[in-house]
């Protein structure tokens, strides 16, 4: 039975995921979800058909799937979830996740699925690193159109008046998280394999993340960068000629931001000045409920959450009801209307407060055993410095933002491809 036959196939796969289901959207008024299910029906099929590879290749599943330590604690992961179910103060939404989401259980064993596809297939790094920025390219000019009030598709009411950068994510927070996963790979294209145009893809990029006015992406992308050239420094293939391109890419930074600024208003500095003021306020204890648009107030209280069910947690995505019923009045006195928050706008709290402590502890186990199989082969094998620099910027901007079924699945996919059973095929240069 040929093996590499079905990785190939699993690569194939993996390709169609990072590289054409960002594309998946259906701009049609008459549907009730534009952004999420469309995007949750393509991953599901994607998922599905990696299930039809397994079973066609069954007899030698243990090739494909190996019971190692980064999947047994995935396991233990999967099964604290499962008891989650249980406690759920509603199990169908925590199967299911809410409409205008799709993030609950259901889609978290895709998000599985897909981490197991990544770690199994054969994945060549030109073709895919070409693909990713094809297809973020194209998303960034859409989503530089939109916040110049420029677009071709019909909106629904809640985004008709919009005017920052969403794409094809639903929001620019989640256009955001997907621009911190892709941006590495831009820089890796120009810096080390020293493609001239993934310059200009990179500018691109960088000034769709500034349309989007999203802090918290804004951040991750700076520490992405940044751990892109710590990261670096530690391949055995690092070269000195990379620091002219180094030169060039803060000069491109310096230059998309002055641009930038000078179209829109002063709108980076001002937004840029508000993390300082907002930082400020909260050390002072001056009106902290309100910092970081009001998630010093959600994060206080789901804290309090966490510790009346501090083991099995309120079930997936079963936050608003308990927030809710527990906080309306505060709610209501330091926003002035009723809120709901189905969220805590910190997916390590998130995960803490729908699905308890131990299941929290077991994904960050997870994510710290797949950096340092990435940290250790990247002293071999550049090809994984991206991945380990998208991986680390959405770690931070997760601290402020939300997982999304249509930005969530890309970071499943790039902690597979840092554990990777064969290593990366760096593939023609």
């Amino acid at each position: 039975m040929d093996i590499s036959l079905a990785k190939r196939r699993i690569g194939y796969l993996l390709f169609a995921t990072v590289a054409l289901v960002p594309f998946v959207f259906v701009p049609v008024r008459r549907f009730h979800d534009f952004f999420y299910a469309p995007k949750a029906c393509a991953l599901t099929i994607i998922a599905m058909l990696f299930l039809l590879i397994l079973l066609q290749y069954r007899k030698a599943i243990n090739s494909l799937i190996r019971f190692d330590s980064i999947n047994r604690t995935l396991l233990i992961y999967f099964m604290l979830l499962v008891v989650s179910l249980f406690f759920a103060l509603d199990r169908e939404l925590a199967i299911h996740g809410s409409p205008r989401r799709e993030d609950g259980f259901r889609m978290m064993m895709v998000y599985f699925l897909l981490f197991l596809a990544a770690r199994t297939g054969t994945i060549s790094r030109t073709k895919f690193n070409v693909g990713i920025e094809i297809s973020a390219t194209i998303l960034s000019i859409y989503g530089v159109m939109q916040c110049y009030g420029l677009d071709p598709f019909p909106r629904d009411f809640i985004r008709a008046r919009w005017r920052t950068a969403f794409s094809t994510f639903g929001n620019p927070n989640f256009f955001g998280s997907y621009l911190v996963l892709v941006i590495p790979i831009a820089l890796d294209s120009f810096i080390r394999r020293r493609k001239d145009i993934s310059g200009l893809v990179y500018s691109i990029l960088i000034y769709a993340l500034l349309c989007t006015r999203t802090r918290s992406a804004w951040i991750g992308a700076a520490v992405a960068i940044v751990a892109y050239f710590v990261a670096g420094r530690l391949s055995t293939r690092y070269c000195r000629q990379d620091i002219r391109r180094l030169i060039c890419i803060l000069v491109i930074t310096f230059a998309v931001v002055l641009v930038f600024n000078a179209l829109n208003n002063n709108a980076f500095v001002q937004r840029s000045k508000s993390i300082y003021e907002g930082a400020l306020s909260v050390i002072r204890n001056e009106d902290p409920e309100r910092a970081g648009s009001g998630r010093i107030f959600i994060w206080k209280r789901v804290i309090l959450l966490i510790r009346d069910r501090p083991l099995t947690g309120y079930g997936v995505e079963n936050l608003r009801v308990p927030f809710a019923e527990r906080f309306n009045e505060e709610v209501m006195a330091v926003f002035g209307r009723i809120l709901y928050f189905d969220k805590a706008h910190n997916e390590y709290l998130h995960i803490a407060v729908t699905t308890g402590i131990p299941s929290l502890i077991v994904y960050l186990s997870l994510v710290t055993k797949v950096l340092r199989v990435g940290f250790t082969r990247l002293r071999e094998n550049d090809t994984y410095c991206p991945f380990v620099a998208s991986v680390l910027g959405y770690l931070v901007q997760a601290f402020f933002n939300i997982s999304v079924v249509s930005v969530a699945y890309m970071f499943w996919v790039f902690l597979g491809i840092l554990c990777n059973y064969d290593d990366l095929h760096p593939g023609p240069t």
